[in-house]
């Protein structure tokens, strides 16, 4: 890609961005269901330290991305906002999708195996990590957003947005934390 190309999700056509964000909300549940059919149940715990590694990667990787944007934002549009962009892409791309992707992927395999369906604070757990997909979601968005032409110059008044992002994501993750290991419900 060269600087004046548009990055690749903004040449695809509506129906092909469809047809991508259905892919990506089903790649969690196919991926653990896959866990479910093909994962031993002893593997229980070489499967909780694999969701706690995409857990950190996916949580680390939106939380680094608002303070980003900001910087994008503040730089305006020459070679420093190109990198900036250039980092919130691959960022996204090859570090925050993915990690989310399985992070949901071995969640579900840990809830079957573990039999936590039935149980009070894996439904709050559960409302929190949906709450961090919606700011996934967000942050994706705005990648895309800062990434079109003249993208930093119109987001000029979405900084405080970026704040409440990071804010979000971060009480997200740590209520996620205190669920999972106090199980106070």
């Amino acid at each position: 890609m060269t600087d004046a190309d548009p990055p690749r999700g903004e040449l695809a056509s509506p129906g092909r961005r469809a047809v991508r964000a259905v892919l990506g909300l089903l790649a969690p549940v196919a991926a653990a269901v896959g866990l479910v059919l093909a994962v031993p149940v002893d593997a229980y715990l070489w499967m909780k330290a694999a969701h706690l590694v995409t857990v950190t990667a996916w949580v680390a990787g939106m939380l680094a991305l608002p303070p980003l944007f900001a910087l994008h934002v503040r730089a305006g549009s020459g070679a420093v906002a190109d990198v900036l962009g250039r980092i919130e892409h691959r960022l996204i791309r090859h570090l925050v999708n993915p990690a989310m992707v399985l992070t949901w992927g071995f969640g579900g395999w840990l809830v079957w195996e573990g039999g936590w369906l039935a149980s009070g604070w894996f439904h709050g757990k559960l409302a929190l990590v949906v709450l961090l997909s919606a700011v996934h979601g967000s942050v994706s968005a705005e990648t895309r957003r800062l990434a079109r032409p003249g993208g930093p110059e119109t987001a000029r008044n979405r900084l405080g947005f970026y704040i409440v992002l990071n804010a979000v994501g971060v009480v997200s993750a740590i209520g996620t934390v205190v669920l999972v290991i106090v199980k106070p419900f």
